[in-house]
């Protein structure tokens, strides 16, 4: 069995921030950009086609998962960009609708939600750990704190047995939770839905969850090589001064599809979201 690779490093404030650099094998694909760590605003996916960030980690690289029969695993802890994303890309998605952002209203009320310091383990997590289990260490709980917004990260790195294949299936999930006390950031959370229309992602609402949520759905080839795939799902939801994203991401080889089938991954980001949002204050 691969090892899995290691977790992000972090900075001072105990967040996410860059590994340190892999140098790509040749003939392989730079995967999609770590986590820069964490950026003023909500998190968006990358564009499909987008080519890598520079510095990004690589496939191949020490510790990344193989597929059966020698062939490239991505490697998945930086696969996923969406809830951390560069600055870079989200100025890119306001340019797209400056109207929705460009004043800034008073806050919202944050309908009885506040900070834990360990989201995940207060969340419990029950319906992805009924599919996966846990890579050893994780996942990593982080919570920050400050008069205009807390913000609690979660990240978690899990692998399932399966059937006909001689290696796991890993996969990756993030959680980020903002309760935004000095901003109204409805405006934001319009950007970054049209954001994902606009890259083409498959949206649609999600009823009864919060004032406002929404799935945006992706699966799209790697940059050289279009067997590889990455599938990335987003669930994000508005409820007043908090703002709440959790993406799950995996991949596979066109010729060796082992993932997770869709309706499963949507039942369970919903079941643990509505777990995580009761857990942390929510009706």
């Amino acid at each position: 069995m691969a090892t899995p690779p290691p977790p992000p490093s972090q900075d001072a404030s105990g967040f996410a921030g860059l590994p340190q650099q892999q140098q790509p094998p040749a003939g392989n694909t730079p995967g999609f950009g770590p986590p820069p760590g964490l950026p003023a605003a909500p998190g968006l996916p990358p564009a499909p086609g987008r080519p890598p960030v520079a510095g990004s980690a690589t496939p191949g690289g020490p510790g990344a998962p193989r597929r059966k029969g020698g062939s490239l695993r991505r490697n998945t802890v930086w696969a996923f960009v969406g809830a951390v994303l560069a600055s870079i890309v989200w100025s890119g998605a306001v340019a797209l609708v400056p109207d929705l952002v460009q004043s800034r209203p008073a806050a919202q009320s944050l309908h009885g939600y506040h900070a834990v310091d360990r989201i995940c383990d207060t969340g419990k997590l029950t319906a992805f750990r009924a599919k996966y289990k846990m890579v050893d260490n994780y996942p990593l709980d982080h919570t920050g704190r400050s008069d205009s917004m807390d913000v609690m990260r979660c990240y978690a790195l899990m692998k399932r047995t399966v059937s006909g294949s001689d290696s796991p299936d890993y996969a990756t999930l993030d959680i980020r939770v903002e309760l935004h006390k000095a901003v109204d950031s409805s405006p934001e959370f319009a950007a970054t839905r049209h954001y994902f229309e606009q890259q083409k992602y498959e949206v649609a609402d999600v009823p009864d969850l919060g004032q406002e949520a929404y799935y945006a759905y992706g699966d799209e080839p790697t940059s050289s090589d279009r067997s590889f795939h990455d599938i990335n799902y987003y669930l994000q939801v508005r409820d007043g001064g908090m703002t709440y994203s959790l993406y799950w991401t995996d991949n596979y080889q066109v010729s060796e599809n082992h993932t997770l089938d869709r309706d499963s991954v949507r039942r369970a980001m919903l079941d643990d979201t509505r777990d995580i949002l009761k857990a942390i204050g929510g009706k």
